[in-house]
């Protein structure tokens, strides 16, 4: 009987190149942990996807009645005294440089919103709130 020579033989100590197709892919055992991590992160994301929609339609409703019920009032707005905060420079940060400084800046800017806002006041402007439901 003559010699078969097969492949199929110990690869060990082998340095010639074989011809099965399945030398690079994984294992059955890889390509299931790898199938099941996909699957499992599938279902995290999905679930994940879920509750951060119930969280939203939890909070906006949630959200909307907190802003309704802390809203001031329409009455309660002075848009006088507002123009001359503004005017005064009070919403400007510290490290402004237009911001007043010291006492003397202070008192200047003082007057003058004063005397802006008296002078708009007496021209006849005034400011309306206009809900829009």
């Amino acid at each position: 009987m003559a010699a078969r020579s097969d492949n199929t033989s110990s690869r060990s100590g082998s340095n010639s190149p074989s011809n099965d197709p399945n030398e690079g892919s994984p294992a059955p055992s890889e390509i299931s942990t790898i199938a099941l991590s996909l699957l499992g992160t599938f279902v995290a994301a999905r679930c994940l996807a879920v509750v951060s929609r119930l969280a939203t339609a939890l909070a906006a409703p949630l959200a909307g009645f907190y802003l309704m019920s802390t809203c001031p009032t329409n009455e309660s707005f002075d848009a006088k005294r507002e123009l001359k905060r503004v005017l005064r420079g009070d919403y400007k940060a510290d490290t402004d440089p237009s911001k007043p400084k010291n006492f003397l800046e202070k008192a200047f800017a003082k007057v003058n919103a004063a005397v802006e806002a008296e002078a708009a006041a007496f021209a006849g402007c005034n400011v309306e709130i206009i809900v829009s439901v």
